[in-house]
């Protein structure tokens, strides 16, 4: 193997470790929603689950299932 070839799989092995090491982020990486009211303008009439998604996808660019979006306002809460 080339020089180049070993270089280019060196890149290739660290850009998958670094994939594979981001986990869920902790609950205080996402934009905090305690001191919101729920289905108010201040929430955009949305609930504070969705709320936290869609902040967090206009921030981060992912989507949260509804399910960590719960448990994220719950431990904000």
């Amino acid at each position: 193997m080339t020089k180049m070839g070993w270089t280019l799989l060196i890149l290739v092995a660290v850009a998958m470790l670094l994939a594979m090491g981001t986990g869920p982020a902790a609950a205080d990486e996402y934009p905090n929603v305690s001191g919101l009211q729920p289905f108010a303008a201040e929430s955009n009439y949305m609930s504070l689950a969705g709320y936290l998604r869609w902040m967090t996808f206009k921030e981060q660019g992912i989507w949260l299932s509804m399910g960590e979006a719960q448990r994220i306002v719950a431990e904000q809460q």
